[in-house]
């Protein structure tokens, strides 16, 4: 069987249930440009090796046909309405799951970050203009108002998928630069993304903090001070990284060993030691990378903040170079 007809050799083509118009119907530029889209993400997809992206992939193309054909069946007797809330409630749950694992960021991104990101940023231009396409539909059509929602999400969605892709391709780049640093020395880029969940879990908590990343010499690499947070809190940051690097060990283990009965009894007394909690060292194996250090709440809810860039740390590095 061939795959030309010949039947839109003069520019008319077939719409879901057989009725014939011009190529140049705003249904099917509609439908037109969600080819384009699925084709594009298809591409994206095609170069990926994460399995959550492929899988989402999978089902957003997938969905794709139900969108075009309720496109192509517009005005005819054979339309029926196929997306449905549960369509948009995936997209939603994608993005939630999808930003739930970055770091969050302000402003804008340029496209581009990485192979994979740059095609879906392609792609996700691609869902807008059929979007757009769909809208003005409804000049002369009932628009399913599932069918807006899903794909005004898409395009969210497919912004998530490649930002998650920037997020993967820094990690791993990371990972490289870490095993093969022979100094051990840690670098801006790890350093900013600790910062940043270390600030979200600061503000899940509602303590504006400062939070400051040190290298392995106690230098350091990134320090953020939130609005709000106590002044003083700045220098006690980074006496915490250093406090942390310098002895190798978290710095709520030395208030014990600092008392008048403790092993580092007089140790408090030193410049830049601090000797309670809020600052944790960064092991990659056995070689020390570098600290975290957190202040501006209560001891306790320092150290949760700085738990919790050494879990994302651990996650990151340590697990992602096994």
């Amino acid at each position: 069987m061939k795959i030309y007809t010949k039947t839109g050799d003069k520019g008319q083509t077939s719409l879901l249930g057989g009725t014939r118009t011009s190529k140049a119907d705003l249904r099917v530029w509609a439908y037109g440009t969600i080819d384009e889209f699925n084709s594009s993400i298809g591409f994206a997809k095609s170069l990926s090796k994460e399995e959550d992206v492929i899988s989402a992939i999978n089902y957003i193309q997938k969905s794709l046909f139900e969108v075009a054909a309720e496109l192509a069946s517009l005005g005819c007797e054979s339309y029926k309405e196929r997306i449905n809330n549960d369509y948009v409630v995936y997209l939603e749950n994608l993005i939630d799951k999808l930003y739930e694992s970055i770091p969050s960021f302000k402003g804008f991104i340029l496209p581009g970050g990485c192979t994979v990101s740059g095609a879906l940023d392609v792609a996700r231009t691609k869902i807008r203009c059929a979007e757009r396409y769909i809208i003005e539909l409804e000049e002369s059509y009932t628009i399913n108002q599932y069918l807006l929602k899903y794909v005004n999400r898409l395009s969210d969605a497919v912004y998530a998928l490649a930002r998650y892709e920037d997020y993967v391709n820094i990690k791993k780049a990371v990972i490289e630069r870490v095993k093969n640093n022979a100094p051990g020395r840690f670098n801006r880029e790890i350093a900013e993304i600790l910062t940043k969940h270390c600030i979200d879990k600061a503000n899940e908590i509602n303590v504006p903090m400062v939070i400051c990343i040190s290298d392995n010499s106690g230098n350091p690499i990134v320090i953020e001070r939130m609005d709000n947070a106590l002044l003083a809190s700045l220098n006690i940051a980074q006496r915490k990284a250093y406090t942390a690097i310098a002895f190798k060990t978290p710095t709520e283990k030395l208030h014990d060993e600092s008392k008048p009965d403790g092993q580092l009894y007089g140790i408090n007394n030193l410049d830049n030691v601090i000797t309670f909690g809020g600052g944790v060292p960064l092991f990659f194996h056995d070689k020390l990378l570098g600290a975290i250090g957190v202040s501006g709440g209560t001891v306790e809810e320092d150290m949760s903040v700085c738990y919790y860039g050494y879990k994302i740390f651990k996650e990151m590095i340590c697990n992602g170079a096994e």
